[in-house]
């Protein structure tokens, strides 16, 4: 206490060091003006807990997924150089990061943990804070940072945005050891092209049903970090771009949206020819490209052609629900997808409004009103667009109020995602009773990974599509890792299976083995012959049982069998009697 009674003394007869750049200077100007901070006083970063980490990596699972292949190309580019590469989410969260193992008791030191708040308003000036508030590349070099602990590392950040100027994150390139001035100007060259890249990924995936368009100013398409992108509805229509297209058309930002590029250039070039010149008014040489295969000219007003050769859905189960919902969903009735988490929810319904509408947009309830309410205007001037709703039960009575205006009379696909845990009635989800009316249509419950009949045939179709997402030809895989795949319960559903098979992949060469795949799952192969107890439902169970702590009751509804028939099985079952719980 008399800690801080000193530090709040002393506060303001602290002088901001000289010769700072001008924004750094700004910055230590927040930190012990508004934020009231202390350069000795300044605490160790604080850690999400593990609950609040798994949920905030589910929430930002589309950055992390378009980040990590640019993240890994940077490592493997800079770690002879003692730097480390991470990214950071909007509010200033550690996602991930990648550092050479020599160097990691030292990041720890400093509080470089998955988890930790970089937040400047928490830990001063530093990489990731100060560039979420200034939202451009910027670099803060060792005794630039307001926390003395972190003077002898240099970070080179850059902002990741998404649609309409949107925060998404923060790429990081960290130097953890000094290094002079042209080094850092070339880190903060190479983390503002990275941040690039991963932005032209997400607006493709933003955009997957229209057409894209690629615009250069000196015709090379080679390099996405050097290219404006611009998404065209089948009209011509302007419908997303990123934030540099307006520069690169000489063209106001609120000018774009609606507008038939055909307007803006001449209506000739566009016919997806790679590096037809256009001429725009007072540009000088631009040149344009279609991103996807769609040659025909705005002019011809054609709906963009979608691609017949769809990966197969993980699970064959959900090849009937697709059918079924598309049926439904083409006839503008509202769906409802339910399902534990995991189970594929979100991919079933962002494959559902690619192929009913391919013009969609995904609300999150759980977003903050600004972003909701940017969200629900564009939806008023896209009447067609289908929209998907996710974690509905977490939005603001507001903005519940300004979705029922939006649905109003509105006839357009709409899906809705939830869990299973949770039952979509005003007095349980805190939802407006009218809304509720507007979301209540079909009810579809995805079944879990651990009910399939055909667990094989689940794993190959995984292993194939996460091989095709890393651009590979799909290994084999052994028949011990088949195994153990087979024995284990599996209570993240799909989501767990993509994880660990992407890891396998990584990891794996021509053939995917036991080695391959994450520790939890091998334990299971060191104590258990998987072989041979794969062949019946003793290692499933077993497992089961352990997760639930001896649980029978919770093990049996988790099973989706009854108490009896759990004690049969048991009995029935290679497991010695000892094991079996004898409580409820």
């Amino acid at each position: 206490m008399l800690s801080n009674i000193h530090r709040m003394r002393t506060l303001p007869l602290m002088e901001i060091p000289e010769g700072l750049p001008a924004m750094v200077e700004g910055s230590w100007r927040r930190c012990l003006e508004t934020h009231r901070l202390s350069p000795d006083f300044t605490r160790r970063a604080d850690v999400l807990s593990y609950g609040e980490l798994r949920e905030t990596l589910d929430q930002e699972e589309r950055l992390i997924r378009s980040a990590t292949p640019e993240i890994d190309r940077l490592f493997r580019r800079l770690a002879p150089d003692a730097c480390s590469v991470s990214l950071a989410s909007a509010q200033g969260v550690k996602l991930l990061y990648r550092c050479d193992p020599y160097h990691m008791d030292d990041l720890k030191r400093t509080g470089v943990l998955p988890g930790s708040i970089w937040a400047e308003d928490m830990q001063g000036t530093n990489g990731i804070g100060t560039c979420l508030l200034e939202r451009r590349p910027l670099s803060i070099v060792g005794n630039e940072h307001f926390n003395r602990a972190l003077s002898g590392i240099t970070c080179s950040v850059a902002p990741i945005f998404v649609s309409h100027g949107v925060l998404a994150g923060v790429l990081n390139i960290t130097a953890l050891r000094g290094i002079d001035s042209q080094a850092v100007r070339l880190l903060n060259d190479v983390v503002t092209r990275s941040a690039r890249r991963i932005e032209a990924h997400l607006f493709q995936l933003r955009n997957a049903g229209y057409r894209l368009i690629r615009l250069s100013a000196d015709g090379d398409f080679s390099d996405p970090a050097t290219l404006s992108l611009v998404a065209l509805d089948d009209a011509g229509q302007i419908v997303d771009f990123t934030p540099d297209a307006p520069v690169m058309l000489r063209r106001a930002a609120d000018e774009l949206p609606q507008t038939r590029l055909d307007q803006i250039i001449e209506p000739d070039a566009v016919h997806g020819v790679r590096c037809e010149p256009v001429l725009p008014a007072g540009v000088g040489h631009l040149r344009m490209a279609a991103l996807n295969q769609t040659a025909a000219a705005i002019s011809d007003h054609q709906p963009p052609v979608t691609s017949g050769s769809e990966a197969a859905l993980s699970d064959p189960r959900l090849d009937e629900i697709m059918q079924q919902a598309l049926g439904l969903a083409r006839r503008q009735l509202p769906l409802m997808l339910r399902g534990e988490t995991g189970t594929g929810k979100t991919t079933l319904a962002l494959r559902l409004a690619r192929l009913v509408s391919g013009d969609f947009l995904m609300l999150e309830g759980g977003a903050a009103d600004d972003i909701t309410r940017l969200k629900l205007d564009t939806l008023r001037v896209r009447p067609s667009c289908a929209l998907i709703l996710d974690q509905i039960d977490e939005m603001s009575v507001p903005m519940q109020r300004s979705l029922v205006q939006v649905l109003e009379g509105a006839q357009r696909p709409l899906i809705t995602v939830t869990s299973s845990a949770k039952d979509l009635q005003p007095e349980l989800a805190g939802l407006r009773p009218d809304l509720v009316h507007r979301l209540n249509g079909a009810t579809f419950i995805l079944p879990p990974l651990r009910s399939t009949p055909e667990p094989e045939k689940v794993f190959l179709r995984t292993l194939a599509e996460e091989a095709r997402l890393a651009g590979r030809a799909a290994p084999h895989i052994s028949d011990e890792a088949l195994a153990v795949l087979r024995c284990h319960h599996w209570p993240g559903n799909l989501r767990e299976l993509h994880f660990a098979l992407r890891r396998a992949i990584a990891l794996a060469g021509d053939t995917v083995t036991v080695a391959n795949l994450p520790d939890r799952l091998i334990e299971l192969s060191e104590t258990h012959d998987v072989l041979a107890r794969s062949k019946s439902e003793t290692a499933r169970i077993e497992t089961a049982l352990c997760y639930h702590k001896g649980n029978v009751m919770e093990t049996a509804r988790y099973l989706g069998i009854s108490r009896a028939t759990l004690y049969r099985k048991l009995q029935s079952s290679s497991l010695r009697s000892a094991s079996i719980p004898r409580t409820i």
